[in-house]
């Protein structure tokens, strides 16, 4: 938080009467009397106030305000009258002056307790709200409260004060409530929208002011808020703004907001990698988004290793979102995406695709052939990551074994107790440190031997193995195969003839997963069906 005073003015007396004062004080003081080197200590040095001496040519103190406004928002600009040379001396009283920075810094960087309170008060309410309007929605909730914290944390390695950083997340959490005026089919549609469907759209921001226009927040989010949506080349909307005409909280959310976008799964499309969403906003530095601020994105996104990697997924299956409401307005789940599915066949697509790590599902949703038919169609290796949902107790002999269930009605203490334990013995994706793993001959320790004890373990690895220049890859999750690859082979076939490899080296990494799933029969099968043909061979030789 700056705390440095800048001195502008021209008079070299006026300079050293103001930095002898303000250094008695102990203030750390920067001066000059050239306007670009005031711009420049202005964006490298700590500063919390700038006193400037009125009447400097070039421009007005409206004009000066606004500039440095631009550059660094927040910080306060004290016009002082010229020093006299003929009387030498100031119009401003010595004691009033140090009184006055003193009050401009203290308001500047000191949050009243009042308005701390007043903070929580706003953040607390706007949860709230957010998780009401929202809880039908699969993405919104989520991403509003992981595209504030991101802006916030922008917002302060940008040098900007507390109180505007706090602007820009309640901004951000507000930013959509206009889209609740849009039908759900608009905003989850899996093709290009046309005029119809995007007009609603582009004046999203506009009905989220009407919503907050009777609303006192201690910040000023109007500017913020309808503007998050325009573009630094001025081909965004809703008024087609451009550059630093755009204000700079709007410019910030901007840029976390298309990040988030990229990095969660759509209806239409998977999420894309960190890395390559990353790609795409240094792309579009200069175009759609603020090349400063796409610059300290990038530095608060490498400072935050684990902003995405640690995110867990839970799919609740119900036909009503009953389950889904209860855990978003009753449980913390930041640090969590919910996506719900109200059809058995879309249950298991997502399973099959981007298995979750948590499978929440609701047995009324299924008829008793289709409970049945549903779990055939789900591989046993993901029978320890359900909790079913049961009408009674007596269901329970019926279900499959491992599988962890709750009876109706719900108590959500239990049920937080029961997403608690599972979540956490569910996939975990690794640091690097983790990756390290073991290395041998196929010679001595067969690769059938190594899968034995893997799965014994229920070991998550990835096994690299290397015959001259043929080269194998299995992946394990707690201990199932789900990928195999040799040369050309794919699946089965490839585990079968890594399996038959005599000579060779193996590499064991640990924790490592994939999501190219292409083995679905059971471990225990392929083993004995590779142990098999292991037999059949030696007894011919």
């Amino acid at each position: 938080m700056g705390k440095g005073v800048l001195i502008f003015s021209k008079n070299a007396n006026e300079r050293l009467f103001l930095g002898g004062l303000l250094r008695s004080e102990n203030y750390s003081v920067s001066e000059t009397s050239y306007a670009l080197e005031a711009l420049k200590i202005l964006q490298e040095e700590d500063i919390g106030v700038i006193v400037a001496s009125k009447g400097f040519k070039g421009m007005n103190e409206s004009e000066f305000k606004s500039l440095v406004g631009k550059m660094k928002p927040g910080i306060s600009t004290i016009f002082i009258e010229p020093f006299s040379e003929k009387n030498k001396e100031f119009s401003i009283d010595a004691k009033e002056f140090l009184a006055l920075v003193r009050e401009y810094l203290k308001a500047e960087f000191t949050l009243p307790q009042e308005k701390k309170e007043l903070k929580q008060f706003f953040s607390s309410l706007i949860d709230r709200l957010l998780q009401v309007f929202e809880v039908n929605d699969r993405y919104f909730f989520n991403n509003d409260h992981n595209v504030a914290r991101l802006s916030h944390k922008i917002a302060l390695k940008m040098g900007l004060n507390e109180n505007l950083a706090d602007a820009i997340e309640m901004a951000a959490l507000l930013r959509d409530l206009g889209k609740v005026g849009i039908h759900n089919q608009i905003l989850e549609y899996s093709m290009k929208l046309g005029p119809n469907e995007l007009t609603p759209i582009k004046h999203h921001p506009v009905h989220t002011m009407q919503i907050l226009k009777d609303v006192k927040f201690p910040w000023d989010l109007n500017l913020i808020i309808s503007q998050h949506h325009e573009h630094y080349d001025g081909t965004g909307y809703p008024k087609g703004l451009r550059g630093e005409d755009i204000s700079i909280g709007a410019r910030i959310i901007a840029v976390a907001d298309a990040f988030y976008a990229m990095v969660t799964d759509r209806p239409y499309r998977k999420a894309l990698s960190k890395e390559k969403a990353i790609d795409e906003i240094l792309k579009n530095a200069g175009n759609q988004f603020d090349p400063r601020v796409v610059d300290v994105f990038t530095s608060v996104i490498k400072e935050e290793p684990s902003e995405i990697c640690c995110r867990k997924k839970i799919l609740i299956f119900e036909k009503k979102q009953n389950v889904a409401a209860l855990i978003k307005l009753g449980i913390n789940i930041d640090g969590i995406d919910i996506v719900h599915v109200s059809r058995g066949v879309d249950a298991v697509e997502h399973i099959r695709i981007a298995p979750p790590d948590l499978i929440i599902a609701d047995t009324e949703a299924l008829s008793t052939a289709d409970f049945t038919k549903f779990f055939s169609g789900i591989d046993r290796k993901f029978i320890h990551r359900f909790l079913l949902i049961i009408p009674e107790k007596g269901y329970a002999g019926n279900l499959p074994e491992g599988v962890s269930y709750i009876t109706q009605p719900i108590n959500m203490k239990e049920l937080k107790s029961k997403i608690k334990n599972l979540l956490e013995v569910s996939m975990q994706i690794p640091s690097q440190k983790e990756y390290a793993g073991l290395k041998g001959s196929v010679t001595e320790f067969s690769l059938l031997d190594v899968i034995q004890i893997l799965s014994i373990g229920h070991r998550t690895a990835r096994i690299e193995i290397t015959k001259g220049t043929e080269k194998g890859l299995l992946y394990l999750r707690y201990g199932e195969i789900v990928h195999a690859s040799a040369g050309k082979l794919k699946g089965a076939d490839a585990f079968y003839e890594l399996t038959g490899w005599e000579s060779g080296v193996f590499h064991i990494m640990h924790n490592q997963l994939t999501n190219d799933v292409n083995v679905t029969t059971d471990t225990a099968h392929l083993l004995l069906e590779a142990g098999i043909m292991m037999d059949k061979k030696m007894s011919m030789k």
